[in-house]
């Protein structure tokens, strides 16, 4: 379950149900955020360089209904493998998104969503210190979001969009 509020399209409230996991995220625009009502740790920040975090990175995605795109979506996935520790593929981009806030996962990207797949989990990620975008500096959210620490977001991004991940 994912739910969040926006006010002229600002997300400001989220919640995210994880019931598989007996978790519930939430967060509020300036005012942190929570997994079952306990602030979540920051994410702290690294001074490991950006080809060392990715080296190192588990990272989240998922993959599209359309056997063609999931294709493509493999075919990313392979030249990316090589390149960072291992991918986890869960099936939801709001608990993905609050894996990263959570340390569970160091990344998460995809491509193909809706505001209301992403929003809520996008504002935890943010509130618990994660960096949210967009795959495609030039591109919105909406056309592919990637989530990380700050520190990994940049080299992360740069990898991705070489790789053409935005473009699946």
């Amino acid at each position: 379950v994912s739910i969040a509020a926006q006010i002229d399209g600002l997300t400001v409230a989220g919640l995210v149900a994880d019931p598989t996991h007996g978790r519930t995220f939430t967060a509020t625009l300036g005012g942190g955020a929570f997994c079952n009502l306990e602030q979540m740790q920051p994410i702290a920040p690294t001074a490991r360089s950006g080809e060392e975090l990715l080296a190192t990175a588990l990272v989240a995605t998922g993959f599209s209904y359309s056997a063609e795109r999931r294709a493509r979506q493999g075919n990313v996935l392979a030249e990316l493998l090589p390149k960072i520790r291992d991918i986890r593929r869960m099936g939801s981009a709001a608990v993905d998104l609050c894996s990263v806030a959570g340390g569970r996962v160091d990344a998460y990207f995809e491509v193909g969503l809706s505001a209301w797949d992403f929003a809520a989990g996008a504002l935890i990620a943010t509130e618990a210190g994660a960096q949210v975008g967009s795959i495609d500096p030039s591109s919105t959210v909406t056309d592919g979001i990637l989530a990380a620490s700050p520190a990994l977001f940049g080299p992360l991004q740069e990898l991705l969009c070489m790789l053409g991940a935005a473009q699946v």
